[in-house]
């Protein structure tokens, strides 16, 4: 196929459609499975427990999501999403077991941990094989662009679907439904890919050529991806949208209720994700002639700068505009993260690069919601306002002082000299050197 085939010519290859579907369908489905399973573990245990158990299996899947995905860089995903999917799909079940049986809610707990830690990374997976699925930089952006339009997508269907399956079945069953769903999708998953020759382990001889210095081999063994300066500028604004992601979560509940204006509720908080999708759609079909690392940039200043005026938005009016606005760059930003992680970090840590993209957003999240809960609980809504504008003036400021110092840099290369836009790629990657999509 060649690398210029117009946008609906590639989306509608059967490789890719398949591969697209599984994707939408997977992610629905395990954003379903914590609300139903909240519901659920309510009923036997109190929502105080349910809530725990609830909680320690979101926090164990974004702090300890990194460490799976290095497990299917050293082990090959193949093999690795075989193991931890049959883990996962026995683990689930077994939760919902402990809930209908009403085990000690420790019981539950302890299970729930386990399926996290063995829970299969398969958004990592199939975003480190879109390069062996597409021909051409174009092509990767485009698939990459549906993928992550799709994943916004995700985010609005997961709720609707989990409130269709709590009315029409009480909650236990409707969790057991989910964990149904949930043992079929990853059961089509590893036919899907084995079909299309996915998660193959790259070679002996392409290994030990891409292999980096002993000094750079020990950071790597600790610190994986994260040991590249590359990879710490990619998390870098995802880190601050991570902050304005959770603490909006929570302000918005909180304030709303505040001002007995509660049907504000659901709008507000789908408004960034209502920004994702039309911005990831806009931008997927755009042909912008600039490299990777200057979009991300834009992109990054572009997400900030309403956030930054959040300080302001007591209207709910205001709030509801400046984060529809600040969502329109949120899915271009995650688009451009995975195409340079797919770029700049060597094929050896892609998985655990591409969970980091996701994970550095949690992690920020669940920290900046602690701080925003704190400061509604008092009813101090101002503080709250100012101290996400101040997260979002961080990031701000991080990407002008970023594109100073690449003005800068290009100013000092010798004529003929490519411009150094942002950290150099790895030396001993195999991938082709990147052109402007």
């Amino acid at each position: 196929m060649p690398a210029d085939s117009s946008a609906a010519r590639v989306l509608a290859t059967p490789r890719v459609l398949t591969l697209l579907a599984i994707a939408l369908v997977s992610r629905t489905v395990v954003a379903v499975l914590p609300i139903t399973l909240l519901v659920s573990l309510a009923q036997p245990y109190g929502y105080g427990r349910a809530a725990v158990i609830n909680g320690t299996m979101v926090l164990v899947l974004a702090v300890l999501g990194p460490l799976r995905g290095r497990v299917l860089d050293r082990v090959g995903q193949r093999r690795a999403l075989v193991v931890m999917g049959i883990a996962a799909m026995t683990l689930m079940s077994l939760v919902a077991v402990s809930v209908a049986a009403r085990w000690p809610w420790w019981s539950s707990l302890l299970l729930v941990i386990a399926a996290a830690l063995t829970s299969p990374p398969l958004n990592a997976a199939l975003r480190t094989s879109w390069r062996r699925v597409v021909q051409g930089e174009q092509q990767l952006k485009l698939v990459h662009s549906a993928d992550s339009v799709l994943e916004e997508i995700g985010f609005v269907l997961a709720p609707l679907a989990a409130g269709l399956a709590l009315v029409a079945l009480p909650p236990r069953h409707a969790y057991e439904l989910c964990v149904a769903v949930y043992v079929l999708v990853i059961t089509a998953y590893l036919i899907i890919a084995k079909r299309h020759g996915l998660g193959e382990k790259p070679s002996p001889a392409t290994e030990e050529s891409a292999r980096p210095p002993s000094a750079s081999r020990r950071r790597q063994r600790w610190l994986g991806p994260l040991s590249e300066p590359a990879m710490l500028m990619i998390i870098a604004p995802l880190l601050v949208m991570g902050c304005v992601f959770g603490g909006i979560g929570i302000l918005v509940p909180a304030y709303t209720q505040h001002l007995s204006a509660m049907s504000w509720m659901g709008p507000l908080l789908a408004m960034i994700s209502i920004g994702g999708v039309v911005g990831g759609i806009v931008y997927g079909t755009l042909r912008w002639n600039s490299d990777l690392w200057s979009k991300y940039r834009i992109l990054a200043i572009g997400f900030a700068l309403p956030a930054c005026l959040l300080f302001t938005a007591r209207p709910l009016w205001l709030l509801a505009l400046l984060l529809v606005l600040s969502g329109l760059f949120v899915t271009p930003v995650f688009i451009n993260a995975f195409l340079l992680v797919d770029h700049t970090i060597d094929e050896g840590m892609r998985h655990e690069a591409n969970i980091w993209v996701g994970a550095s957003t949690d992690v920020a999240n669940g920290i900046i919601a602690i701080v925003i809960g704190a400061l509604v609980a008092k009813a101090d809504f101002n503080s709250a306002l100012t101290v996400l504008s101040s997260c979002a003036a961080v990031g701000l400021a991080i990407a002008l002082i970023w594109g100073y110092l690449a003005r800068r840099g290009a100013a000092h290369d010798q004529p003929g000299t490519p411009a150094a836009t942002g950290p150099a790629p790895q030396p001993a990657q195999s991938q082709p050197s990147h052109t402007t999509p």
